[in-house]
């Protein structure tokens, strides 16, 4: 049976059945389909549709500027299979579908015009049926926030701000005030910016893992699936085409143009993709920061190690994967790290700024590179609401010094939206700490290196602060951790009696000693002032929610070695690897984000 392609109207109902064409639609006399609203008023012509080989072809007339197929904003639509699509025209809205004589009356029969559904994609749920004329005052003008299809579509939409003006047009000469651009008592309408509007970075429900600018649900970005919809005008030919998804399936997965269900999402500013789950839940970042070659990347790899076991065995809490695609580089580091048999085997390369774990997206107009985020779930059996993620970065040192964090290089400004921030203090690199090590087998003691730790974290002040806007006498609330690390080479400068546990018991359950945390902080911080008070100042300049801690992610002086390459490298003794205190950081950060899952005693 010969196929047809069926053609409706979604304003008034009128509908057209376009054999080989050429077919006009618009608002002038001549036309093959009239259409009345705005467009009518004007009389103008929209687009004419002609048969093509296995299929149709529909192009716009010349002088129209916006012209989206399925959402997307296009220059020609062309038909070849037998799903149902969306056409907007000049603002104006219409269903189409390629079908025979029987299935086409049919789906006519189905389509009702003046019956309209509303989706907002916070709730995730439709709302309706409601009359035309309501459906402007449900939703609002905002980028992707909203759907709207009318009866018997089924499974696609029109985004509302692209058919907006045109749902609230009532015709004849007075205008509905719906927050349009009319001129009141004016023949003709402003003309309507129905292109995207610009997504605020810094306001939102969501903060990307990557670019960190902020957004609302509504804004996110699907990920097409089909090969044949490989290239991305913004990121390229080899990435997946990035697109606002008006078509979904019955388990309300959207879909890409060739109707395959696309369920990765994207942000909308970078188009990075987002790890999985990342609507469902909050996500906290936690910052580490330190100088260059000071364990950034030794620390990691154990942190993200013990916290498996520590949360399982003290809480019954999960610490998994939320990203193994994205995490695969610091598994890899880790299992690097506690596989080896010999310390060339466990041996971690200095991060570079141009390296693996680095990728380049656009932000602000601009190509840059920005840190990969490391992305894992905790959750609780005991608190199975309060489920979140929390992402890590292993940042070049040289990306937190100053003259670094340009328009060009922003790759620490993650610092600025963190809920945890850990400095991670080198004591080898600091002179007045080096002297009273009396250990002679660390050559670490032997390297001459040049301590600006004190500057890094002014830097750190001045970025946080110029982000969020704070004047330089106002400090902000987010949990800072001053880590010492190497704690293993001058733990003893102490004194003798070792550091309070991190763990206890009240009532039976396991709890976080948050009473010792600030035993063990105050004792540190008082070293701290004798030996580098700059440290202590400078941190406490930033936030008033400061901790100290010592830690050793190896718990033992790394040993010499000679590489593949002849070169002579410092690395550790995987038979020697004790982690010494490398969680109590975190898990003190945890007791605010999480209180239900790792509740803290009650101090006094």
């Amino acid at each position: 049976m010969k196929k047809k392609l069926w053609l409706v109207d979604c304003l008034d109902g009128n509908r057209g059945e376009i054999g080989k064409g050429p077919f006009r639609v618009g608002g002038s006399a001549a036309v093959d389909l009239r259409v009345n609203g705005l467009i009518g008023e004007s009389q103008r012509d929209l687009f004419e549709v002609s048969a093509i080989k296995g299929g149709y072809q529909i192009l716009p007339i010349d002088g129209v500027d916006f012209f989206y197929y399925d959402g997307q904003d296009s220059e020609v639509a062309v038909v070849q299979d037998h799903e149902h699509h969306t056409l907007v025209v000049e603002g104006h809205p219409f269903v189409l579908r390629w079908d025979g004589e029987s299935g086409g009356r049919e789906w006519f029969a189905s389509i009702n015009s003046s019956n309209w559904y509303v989706y907002e994609k916070g709730a995730q749920e439709w709302l309706g049926p409601v009359g035309r004329s309501e459906v402007p005052v449900m939703t609002t003008s905002e980028s992707g926030q909203y759907i709207v299809m009318c009866d018997g579509m089924k499974g696609m939409g029109f985004y509302a701000h692209h058919v907006m003006d045109a749902l609230a047009w009532g015709g004849g000469s007075d205008p509905l005030v719906m927050g349009k651009k009319y001129i009141e008592n004016s023949e003709e309408p402003v003309k309507r910016e129905l292109e995207d509007s610009e997504i605020d970075t810094e306001y939102g429900e969501f903060t990307c893992p990557v670019c960190w600018f902020r957004f609302d649900r509504g804004d996110v970005m699907n990920i097409a699936v089909h090969a044949d919809l490989r290239g991305d005008p913004i990121l390229g030919d080899e990435q997946m085409l990035r697109y606002y998804a008006t078509r979904f399936n019955d388990r309300h997965q959207a879909l890409d143009a060739m109707g395959l269900a696309a369920p990765d999402c994207a942000c909308p500013h970078c188009r990075r993709r987002l790890p999985p789950g990342f609507l469902d839940q909050p996500h906290h970042i936690f910052s580490i920061v330190g100088a260059p070659s000071s364990g950034k990347s030794y620390y990691l790899s154990v942190l993200v190690k013990l916290m498996q076991a520590s949360l399982f065995k003290k809480f019954s809490a999960t610490f998994r994967d939320a990203a193994p695609d994205d995490n695969a580089v610091l598994n890899d580091m880790r299992n690097h790290l506690f596989s080896a048999s010999k310390p060339e085997d466990a041996y971690l390369a200095k991060t570079e700024l141009e390296g693996a774990l680095y990728e380049t997206l656009p932000r602000q107009g601009r190509q840059v590179k920005l840190p990969k985020p490391f992305t894992y779930h905790i959750s609780s059996r005991k608190a199975p609401d309060d489920g979140f993620s929390v992402v890590f970065y292993d940042n070049a040192g040289e990306h937190f010094e100053p003259g670094t964090n340009t328009a060009d290089s922003p790759g620490a400004q993650h610092i600025s939206v963190a809920s945890g921030i850990f400095f991670l203090f080198d004591p080898l690199y600091s002179p007045d700490f080096r002297a009273r090590i009396k250990s002679t087998e660390d050559p670490q003691l032997l390297q001459q290196r040049n301590d600006q730790q004190d500057v890094i974290l002014s830097e750190s002040e001045v970025r946080i602060k110029q982000i969020l806007g704070l004047t330089t006498a106002e400090r902000v609330a987010t949990p800072m951790a001053i880590i010492v690390g190497k704690s293993d080479a001058w733990i003893s400068l102490l004194g003798s009696e070792p550091l309070l546990p991190l763990f206890g018991e009240q009532d039976g359950e396991n709890i976080v000693l948050t009473s010792n945390i600030e035993k063990n902080s105050d004792r540190i911080r008082d070293f701290l002032l004798e030996v580098s008070p700059a440290i202590v100042a400078n941190a406490e300049e930033i936030s008033s929610n400061v901790r100290f801690f010592a830690s050793s992610p190896l718990g033992h002086p790394p040993i010499e070695f000679v590489d593949s390459g002849g070169a002579t490298q410092i690395g550790p003794d995987p038979e020697k690897l004790d982690p010494q205190r490398v969680e109590d950081a975190t898990i003190w950060v945890l007791t605010q984000i999480a209180p239900g899952i790792f509740p803290g005693d009650k101090t006094i």
